[in-house]
C-alpha cells in the first residue's frame, strides 16, 4: 500500500497535482485502470463510456467523503486515495480516447491543414484559444470549405472550449436577460459572461476553479461554487453553458427563490451535458428547448440545445363570498 503524506494528500484533493505527473508518481494505479476499462468494456453494454464515468465518479467520490471526515487520518488517507488518483485517470484516459476517435487519428497526431487552421483561427478566435462572438453568415459561407470538420470540436476540447457562440445568440440572450440581475455559474473561461459584458449586459460569472488545470482562469471570474454564488448575488437570471453531466449544482439554482429564469447552453443527451433529473423534477419552473435559439449554436449539431426554465406563475387565488 502507498503513503500519501498529509501534504500530498491535500494537493490531490485540490486537483493541485496534474494527472500528468500523477501518472509518472503512481505508474501502477495506471495499469490497474487499464485492466479495470477491459473487463467492463466487456460487460458494460452498449453505454459503456457513461457507465465507466457513472464507476470512478462514485468511487471517487465516496472516498473523497472518507477522507474528510476522517480530518485526513492517515489509515484512511492511504486507504481511500488510490481510489481517486484512479478517477482522474480514468476520465483523462476517456478523454485522450475521444479525441482520437472523434477524429479517427492518433491523438498526437490531431491537427488542422494550413487552409482549415487558417480560417477556423480567423472566423472563431480573437488570438490564440480566445474566442469571439461569431458572425453566423460568414461561419455558414466559410465552414463548408473547411475540408476536416469533424477534428474542430476534439481539439478545443483540450481547452475547455465546448461549443462557439454567435453574435445572433449573444443578442438573443441579452434581450431575455434585459436589465435583470444575471449571473453565470460554473463559468470555465467567462467567454460567455465576456461577450454579454461587452455588449452591455452586465453579468457576473463564477467558477469553482475545479478545472485549473485545463482552463485559464481571467481575473473577472470569480472562484466561487453555485451554492455560494447564487447565495451571494440573488440573481433573477442564471446562466450555465456546458454543465457537466450529473452533476452536482443545478440543483441549488432551481432552489434559489429569487431566480426566474435559467439558461442551460448545452446537448439534448444526458450523458454530455447537465443535471436532468433536476431539470425533470424542477416542479416550479416550465422546461422548454429553443429549438430557435438552439441553431444560433456553433458549429450546427442537431444535438445543440438551449433550454429555458422560467419560475411558473403563482396561482391567484381567488376569495368566494
Amino acid at each position: 500500500m502507498r503513503n500519501f503524506p498529509a501534504e500530498t494528500a491535500k494537493k490531490i484533493l485540490a486537483n493541485e497535482i496534474s494527472v500528468e505527473t500523477l501518472l509518472q508518481q503512481y505508474p501502477e494505479y495506471k495499469e490497474e485502470v487499464l485492466r479495470e476499462l477491459g473487463s467492463m468494456k466487456s460487460s458494460a453494454g452498449s453505454n459503456v463510456v457513461q457507465a465507466i464515468i457513472d464507476r470512478y465518479t462514485a468511487s471517487a467520490k465516496i472516498a473523497n467523503n472518507k477522507i474528510s471526515k476522517s480530518g485526513l487520518n492517515e489509515t484512511t488517507v492511504n486507504a481511500f486515495m488510490p481510489n481517486i488518483i484512479k478517477a482522474r485517470f480514468a476520465i483523462h484516459l476517456l478523454e485522450q480516447l475521444n479525441i482520437a476517435v472523434s477524429s479517427k487519428a492518433p491523438a498526437a497526431n490531431v491537427r488542422f491543414n494550413l487552409w482549415d487552421g487558417t480560417i477556423l483561427q480567423k472566423l472563431l478566435f480573437k488570438k490564440a484559444f480566445e474566442r469571439k462572438p461569431v458572425s453566423l453568415g460568414l461561419f455558414k459561407f466559410f465552414w463548408r470549405f473547411i475540408i476536416n470538420k469533424k477534428i474542430l470540436m476534439p481539439l478545443v476540447n483540450k481547452k475547455g472550449i465546448y461549443c462557439f457562440y454567435s453574435k445572433a445568440l449573444i443578442k438573443e440572450l441579452g434581450a431575455l436577460i434585459g436589465d435583470k440581475k444575471c449571473l453565470e455559474i460554473a463559468a470555465g473561461d467567462g467567454t460567455l459572461t465576456r461577450f454579454l459584458n461587452e455588449n452591455n449586459i452586465p453579468c457576473i460569472a463564477t467558477d469553482d476553479y475545479s478545472w485549473k488545470h485545463y482552463i485559464q482562469y481571467p481575473a473577472f471570474v470569480e472562484e466561487a461554487d453555485a451554492k455560494s454564488a447564487l447565495q451571494k448575488y440573488s440573481p433573477e437570471v442564471v446562466l450555465c453553458s456546458w454543465p457537466v453531466p450529473k452533476n452536482p449544482y443545478e440543483k441549488h439554482v432551481f432552489k434559489t427563490d429569487s431566480v426566474n429564469l435559467y439558461i442551460v447552453i448545452g446537448t439534448r443527451s444526458p450523458a454530455y451535458t447537465g443535471d436532468f433529473e433536476a431539470y425533470h423534477n424542477a416542479d416550479l419552473f416550465t422546461m422548454e428547448l429553443s429549438e430557435r435559439l438552439s441553431a444560433l449554436m456553433l458549429p450546427p449539431s442537431n444535438e445543440n440545445a438551449v433550454y429555458l426554465f422560467k419560475r411558473r406563475k403563482k396561482p391567484v387565488i381567488r376569495r368566494t363570498h
